[in-house]
Parts: C-alpha cells; sequence; structure tokens
C-alpha cells in the first residue's frame, strides 16, 4: 500500500489528487477494481478551466477515460521482451498518440483482446482544449479505457487492436470504417 499522484482524465474536466495503490502497477490497480478513492483533489473544467478543489471522492473505473502511470512499475523479474504498435486514438475529448506493446513475436491483437480494460500506452502523448486553448503533455505511460474510445488509427500491422472501434484514415479525407466495413462516411 502506498500513495501516488494521480492524473486522470474525464469526460468533462481532469482530475489531480492522491491515491493509495495497492500492488505493484497502476495499470493492474485500476483493472482490479471497479471503484476507489481519490484524496486532495482538483478538478479542472474542460470548459472554461476553473478549478474546483475537493477533499475525497470515491471514482469509478468508467468514469475516466485514461489516467497517467505513476508508481511502481512491477516486478523487473517478470518483464519480457515486447514488440510495439504506434496508434492514435480518440476518446472523449482527448487525442492520444502511443505505442501499444505485446510479446515479441505473437499477434498483438489477439494480446489486446484478452486484457482487462485498462490498456497501457508509452512514448505518449496527450492533447486537448481547456477553455478554447490547447494542451499537448508527454508522458512516459498513459493507461487508456479501451472501452471508452470513440476511434483509433492504428498503422497497418495493428490495424485490428480494436475491431469494434472505428477506423479512420489519416490518408484518406472523411473515410470511417469498422473492422470488416469497407464503406465510407
Amino acid at each position: 500500500m502506498q500513495p501516488i499522484e494521480f492524473n486522470g482524465f474525464a469526460p468533462d474536466c481532469t482530475i489531480v489528487g492522491k491515491m493509495t495503490m495497492f500492488g505493484d502497477r497502476l495499470t493492474d490497480f485500476l483493472n482490479g477494481q471497479e471503484r476507489f478513492l481519490v484524496h486532495h483533489l482538483e478538478f479542472e473544467s474542460l470548459a472554461d478551466g476553473r478549478v474546483i478543489p475537493l477533499d475525497s471522492i470515491s471514482l469509478e473505473r468508467t468514469d475516466l477515460l485514461a489516467v497517467v502511470a505513476s508508481g511502481p512499475r512491477g516486478s523487473a523479474k517478470q518483464r519480457v521482451a515486447l514488440q510495439t504498435n504506434r496508434l492514435e486514438v480518440s476518446i472523449g475529448p482527448y487525442m492520444i498518440l502511443g505505442r501499444i506493446h505485446a510479446k515479441a513475436g505473437t499477434d498483438a491483437v489477439a494480446s489486446v483482446l484478452q486484457r482487462a480494460p485498462m490498456i497501457p500506452l508509452t512514448d505518449a502523448t496527450i492533447a486537448y482544449e481547456v477553455g478554447g486553448s490547447i494542451v499537448a503533455r508527454d508522458v512516459h505511460t498513459i493507461i487508456v479505457n479501451r472501452l471508452m474510445i470513440d476511434w483509433i488509427s492504428p498503422t497497418t500491422e495493428a490495424a485490428s487492436l480494436f475491431p469494434d472501434v472505428p477506423i479512420r484514415s489519416p490518408f484518406v479525407s472523411g473515410m470511417t470504417r469498422r473492422r470488416g466495413d469497407t464503406s465510407t462516411t
């Protein structure tokens, strides 16, 4: 049990505070329960930048679109060589660029689809608007709630990582599709 910095992204605000984490990694902690307590918070409204302090709140995992990873990285003994695939994600009012990791030599699609809802992306950038101004933050790792993703634009080899999420191509204007759908919008 250890207190960590909490930086979360909800549909209408960012959330900064402290959280007591149990376990070795924040991803595992967030996937291991549906509700958790955050203390000494500040909510920043995306609409106008207004900051609202709050002593504590119980958040549900479904309240969060993404969380910046903090705390311990887990046991170094359990790490294995991984391959990465770069992708762009739209989730609520946020755009995220990052790398998804899978075991080397395995199908990244199968790996991701077998995971719990909160998925870490490394070497990430998250961009969003606060009160009319664009904010872009580079973070080592951001944990994305894959169940809340609006669309994803993966590299060719990662195109089916999220089969039920619309895929938008940056190369064809106005093209949006779902896996197996060849129509355009």
